[in-house]
């Protein structure tokens, strides 16, 4: 049940570089909406659990799947139960909170 842990701004120099990942954002479909990283699919977390429950979670061969969410803490659960079962993930310490980098797209405020 080991698997990587990358900062924020490491993450930023994998998406600048085009690193290959399957970027996962683990928040609420309304937090999306409002802000994620470029390249990122929303699962968020309760889905994500029914999805490893059900089975039904697919990934591409050697690509590692790399989640974040607001502070850390629900990417490391994600990566626990996942890496337990042999999916090759990567954790984002910090998550949104700690991120400092230019490659956020942010919704437009309606005014």
């Amino acid at each position: 049940m080991t698997y990587p842990t990358i900062s924020m701004r490491e993450l930023e120099c994998w998406i600048l570089r085009g690193r290959p990942m399957e970027l996962i954002d683990l928040r609420n479909s309304d937090d999306f909406a409002h802000s994620h990283l470029k390249g990122a699919v929303n699962i968020p977390y309760e889905e994500l659990e029914d999805m490893i429950r059900e089975g039904t979670l697919e990934y591409q061969e050697g690509v590692p799947m790399v989640f974040y969410c607001t502070r850390g803490s629900q990417s490391m659960l994600a990566c626990n139960h996942l890496s337990a079962k042999g999916y090759p993930v990567v954790n984002t310490a910090g998550g949104v909170a700690a991120y400092r980098g230019r490659s956020m797209v942010r919704k437009a405020v309606d005014r």
